[in-house]
């Protein structure tokens, strides 16, 4: 793997879009229309970009339609997922 060249290829692009497709809400904030694939282990820390398991949609390019945040911006290039506060409270409990 040289670089970024695995997150360009066609079959890359082409696997990302059919994920995207069926995975739209951000594993981030929680809200629909996701438009970028995070890799919760970064590619930069050794991870294939290949590897779907690694793969969580998130918010990116055309930020959130609801919060207005770019939450893979937000969460940059840490393997730990920040604690965002989202509008929406996601405890189903008691």
């Amino acid at each position: 793997m040289s670089g970024r060249q695995d997150l360009t290829s066609y079959g890359y692009r082409k696997g990302r879009a059919a994920f995207l497709a069926a995975n739209d809400i951000c594993h981030l904030c929680g809200h629909p229309n996701a438009d970028v694939i995070d890799h919760v282990t970064p590619v930069a820390a050794g991870a294939d970009p290949r590897d779907q398991d690694n793969w969580a949609p998130a918010h990116g390019i055309n930020r959130c339609p609801t919060c207005g945040r770019n939450c893979n911006g937000e969460k940059g290039a840490n393997a730990r997922t920040p604690q965002l506060n989202t509008s929406r409270d996601w405890y189903a409990g008691p």
